[in-house]
């Protein structure tokens, strides 16, 4: 049993600064040779954060459940509660707070199919992970967090009413988010607004010689955009936005903070979205900028009602999820 709130009475305290001492001299992998941290959700987010800046690795997200509140198993192996991340030939290291028998760890190394796996455990058993920060610790734990840090973050503000009017859809080149937004807006019978169509030329010659936008490029820009926004939810038109959008204060500038407008951010590997750029004919954006984009990108975080969704999955998985989430499912008076 581990941490938070729900720590027992008599378990042991592990404070941050312990935790930070044992992870540093922790036998870890090379940052060089690690493309990714992959955390088992819910219990590994905050140690597979931890272990990310160590290795100043990009983080991912893969959401398993085997037991429930009362550590009792519900199935009869740990299964996937959200899409696999696309970590698919990547060398990975795999992080969870707990491990006894490392069965989580291994079923969560078989579905990620990732060139190499190391595993970490931060209490466990010598053996249950290739690399254990404390087995030298038999009892409970009571970890230095929360349990809601590592809690699913809402698409929309709390008390929001009703579903959403408007979406808008944010990530890098790469992430899908032209295909799954046309798709989506097809779907909801929405108005459909790409961002790209508002740059003015100047924009995009710069980015066709290969030069990232700065924030003067992008206000104009982003002006025109919450302008069409609003101008469709002045109307009563639903729409969904496709944008980068690829700092906080730019999806913020957008929404405007409403509960009529979600968020919701593709985000992907380098390696998988370098793979769906390679594949265009008929887009001006430069490939070699997409490491650019990814070293700007602002995931949500703690405060931003935002979603963060795995661009690996077809176009009609996606918008099927968005649609089911959001809770926008059409009834048939609604189809359009």
């Amino acid at each position: 049993m581990s941490g938070g709130e729900g720590g027992p009475p008599g378990g042991v305290d592990l404070p941050m600064r312990r935790i930070a001492e044992r992870l540093r001299g922790a036998d870890l992998p090379d940052p060089a040779d690690v493309d990714a941290v992959v955390a088992v959700a819910r219990g590994g987010v905050t140690p597979a954060a931890l272990v990310a800046y160590e290795l100043d690795a990009p983080l991912r997200r893969l959401a398993l459940n085997y037991r429930d509140d009362a550590n009792v198993p519900r199935y009869d192996a740990p299964t996937p509660q959200a899409d696999v991340p696309d970590v698919a030939g990547l060398r990975v290291v795999l992080v969870d707070d707990v491990s006894v028998s490392g069965a989580t760890l291994r079923r969560a190394a078989e579905l990620l199919n990732a060139a190499h796996v190391t595993t970490v455990a931060f209490k466990g058993r010598p053996g249950a992970a290739d690399v254990v920060l404390f087995p030298d610790v038999p009892d409970c734990v009571r970890w230095p967090w929360f349990e809601d840090v590592a809690s699913d973050v809402d698409a929309r503000p709390p008390g929001a009413d009703g579903p959403p009017r408007a979406i808008l859809l944010a990530g890098v080149s790469g992430s899908g988010k032209t295909t799954v937004g046309r798709a989506l807006a097809a779907h909801l019978g929405w108005a459909f607004v790409e961002a790209d169509d508002h740059h003015p030329p100047a924009n995009v010659a710069k980015m066709a010689r290969g030069e990232p936008l700065d924030d003067a490029d992008r206000e104009p820009w982003l002006a025109s955009l919450r302008a069409e926004l609003d101008a469709h939810l002045a109307r009563g038109e639903g729409v969904v936005l496709t944008s980068s959008a690829l700092k906080r204060r730019y999806r913020e500038r957008l929404t405007g903070g409403r509960s009529e407008v979600a968020t919701i951010l593709l985000h992907g590997s380098e390696a998988l979205l370098a793979r769906h750029l390679a594949e265009r004919t008929d887009h001006f954006f430069d490939p070699a900028l997409l490491h650019s984009q990814l070293a700007t990108l602002e995931l949500p975080g703690p405060g931003e009602p935002a979603r963060v969704l795995d661009a690996a999955p077809p176009p009609d998985v996606l918008v099927d999820r968005i649609v089911r989430e959001l809770g926008l499912a059409l009834t048939e008076g609604d189809a359009p």
